[in-house]
């Protein structure tokens, strides 16, 4: 028995939904809503995907949830394998690539290129 097998027999409230793939799918297509198809929120996806995340804004709120740990799958259930630590550097450097990506695009925007 695998390690995760394991870890759903001792903890069945744990999602078998991973936290860092969701976290990965919410920061590159989140805007589109693919974590949530993922996590099982298919009503939600199909939301997020006819509005583009509300032009963003569903998707970083999204982002932070998952990031204190507030985001649950479609049972209810925490997704495994969070880790607080490794949670708040994540944050941190989609942080920066948010400044650097607005600084970037506000530089480009009033030089013409």
């Amino acid at each position: 028995m695998d390690n995760e097998t394991q870890e759903q027999i001792m903890n069945p409230a744990q999602s078998q939904r991973s936290y860092v793939v969701t976290l990965f799918l919410a920061y590159f297509l989140g805007i589109f809503g693919i974590h949530r198809f993922y996590t099982g929120y298919v009503w939600i996806g199909i939301a997020q995907l006819l509005t583009c995340g509300c032009f963003g804004i569903w998707t970083v709120i999204d982002i932070i949830s998952l990031t204190l740990n507030k985001y649950k799958d479609a049972q209810g259930k925490e997704l495994s394998n969070y880790n607080q630590g490794c949670a708040l550097i994540i944050l941190s450097v989609i942080i920066v690539l948010f400044i650097f990506g607005g600084i970037t695009g506000v530089l480009s925007f009033f030089t013409g290129k």
